[in-house]
């Protein structure tokens, strides 16, 4: 194909850098004086509810907000629960940025430990793993080197070839308030006092249109309360109990993103951003209902292709020229999937008298995917824990590792794919089997797939204004027997001539080459023709 549109702009990202790094949290906390000592820590965790990154030179900068919760057993038989905040920042470096980039950031946390100092302080070390992708965008024209005229580069020819190469666009839904009841099972004790709420959220459903980006999800909710003791009904021994229900929210809306092309691919990530919670009575007046305030923000990664051109060859008409190429690899967004899977395992109990389950919670990540045959592979790691009680008022959590493998139909590429997955846990239910703890969960793995590819392209092109490309004896006629490899741009360029003025001589309608075809007067000085 010539080009006749040597003005037009012509750009495409490509990723430049892609690592990850790892930065260690450490952070001090003191009891406030309205909570009581610490008999025994139970559980310790951490997500990050802010985050934020830019590109300063060859340096990326980040900073965010990390919300660490632990639940802890007191002396008198209670559990209880505390939140604190730490800030967090960092930078690592990153080669190969120039111009204006694209960063894909993912920060996550990999582990969190807890020492406990004394009954009222303990010190938290919390594992970053940031995962950190930086795409520059470059222009795909080539360079011409030779000082020529406006005219003389029009005169260029050049064969192209149409890329799709992904531009990512940012959208974000910044806090939507959401106040909701949620109803005890009829089997559950009331509610005295909630000591605990965790929420999972995530997303199910993401489609773009319009200018905006409708969502659908849910929040996995664990509740964990002081038991009222029931009419007639004391505390044995002073002894409170302690119960926990799940329940899913759901939620739904709409981002403006109105940048974001046709059929974008939608990666999308939920963060809860407060939190209150306090029991309520139902119609009977009895406390059987947890009231939850939250608010919850929405950022969304819109992975959208854009065509662009790349040059794959390129001659001058005029004067002899030479090419630079170069290797380009770049990215298309193919699809975005979700899927379902159960995963089951156990774990050792500790000791055997603790002989009831209070709470069972879990997460999950995804450490490796990878295609094999038909098959995408996931593989990773749930993260359980289950709080036992021996019902005599004292308290021990059972903390342990599962594998994850699951697997999904791939798409059907012949490229090398690029793959961004996630886990949640939907649900995470435990029971006791002699002396395991048998678990079972169910986890959802939300994924975006994008194609690799690599091509050679014309990097710069060389004109030489002191060679002409013919050599002045220029015969009458020439004729050229295209070999069957040869395509018409093969011999418009063997005989710095035009496809247009081959077509044109030749009287051919279509690029199909001729047993032989009439040359243009204008030949190049080390063409092989026949002359008659």
């Amino acid at each position: 194909m010539q080009n006749s549109e040597r003005s037009r702009s012509q750009n495409i990202l490509i990723k430049t850098f892609e690592g990850i790094s790892h930065n260690e949290i450490s952070a001090e906390y003191n009891l406030p004086d309205y909570l009581p000592d610490i008999n025994r820590l139970l559980k310790v965790s951490a997500k990050i509810c802010e985050s934020a990154h830019f590109l300063s030179g060859d340096t990326l900068e980040y900073d965010g907000k990390l919300k660490c919760s632990l639940l802890y057993a007191t002396s008198d038989g209670c559990l209880k629960s505390a939140e604190f905040e730490r800030d967090f920042s960092g930078n690592t470096g990153v080669s190969g940025t120039s111009g204006d980039c694209d960063i894909r950031f993912d920060a996550a946390i990999e582990n969190v430990s807890c020492r406990l100092q004394n009954p009222r302080k303990l010190t938290a070390k919390i594992k970053l793993a940031l995962l950190n992708a930086v795409y520059c965008n470059i222009s795909t024209s080539p360079n011409i080197v030779g000082k020529l005229t406006a005219d003389e580069e029009r005169a260029l020819q050049s064969q192209t070839h149409t890329a799709l190469g992904i531009v990512i666009r940012k959208a974000e839904e910044p806090s939507t308030p959401i106040s909701e009841d949620l109803e005890l099972d009829a089997s559950l004790p009331s509610i005295d006092e909630i000591i605990a709420v965790e929420m999972e959220p995530y997303i199910t459903e993401l489609r773009t249109s319009d200018g905006k980006t409708a969502y659908k999800g849910e929040i996995v909710t664990e509740i964990l309360y002081r038991a009222r003791p029931e009419e007639n009904e004391e505390e044995e021994n002073n002894i409170p109990r302690f119960a926990a229900f799940s329940a899913k929210i759901p939620i739904s809306g709409e981002i403006p993103c109105e940048d974001a092309g046709d059929h974008p691919i939608a990666k999308a990530s939920v963060k809860i951003t407060s939190l209150e919670y306090r029991p309520q009575q139902n119609a009977f007046g009895e406390n059987r209902t947890a009231e939850l305030d939250f608010d919850y923000s929405v950022d969304l990664d819109l992975f959208c292709n854009e065509e662009t051109e790349l040059t794959t060859d390129m001659y001058s008409t005029e004067y002899e020229s030479t090419l630079e190429e170069e290797s380009l690899s770049y990215e298309t967004a193919i699809l975005a999937k979700s899927f379902n899977f159960s995963a089951d395992g156990s774990a050792s109990r500790d000791d055997t008298d603790f002989d009831q389950i209070v709470m069972t919670t879990a997460s999950a990540s995804i450490e490796n995917t990878e295609k094999q045959g038909n098959k995408l592979l996931f593989t990773g790691t749930a993260n359980v824990s289950v709080i036992l009680t021996n019902g005599a008022g004292i308290y021990l959590s059972r903390n342990f590792q599962l594998p994850l493998r699951a697997e999904t139909d791939a798409p059907r590429s012949s490229e090398p794919l690029t793959i961004l997955p996630e886990a949640r846990v939907l649900n995470a239910v435990a029971r006791l089997d002699g002396d395991h703890i048998q678990t079972n969960l169910e986890i959802l793995v939300s994924y975006t797939v994008l194609e690799k590819h690599t091509e050679n392209r014309i990097r710069q092109i060389s004109v030489y204004k002191d060679r002409p490309a013919g050599n002045g004896r220029t015969p009458a006629l020439t004729l050229c027997y295209p070999s069957p490899n040869d395509t018409l741009w093969d011999v418009a360029k063997k005989y710095s001539t035009t496809m247009t003025e081959l077509m044109a001589v030749n009287s051919l309608a279509a690029e199909n080459l001729p047993p032989v075809l009439v040359i243009p007067r204008r030949t190049a000085a080390n063409a092989k023709h026949r002359v008659l």
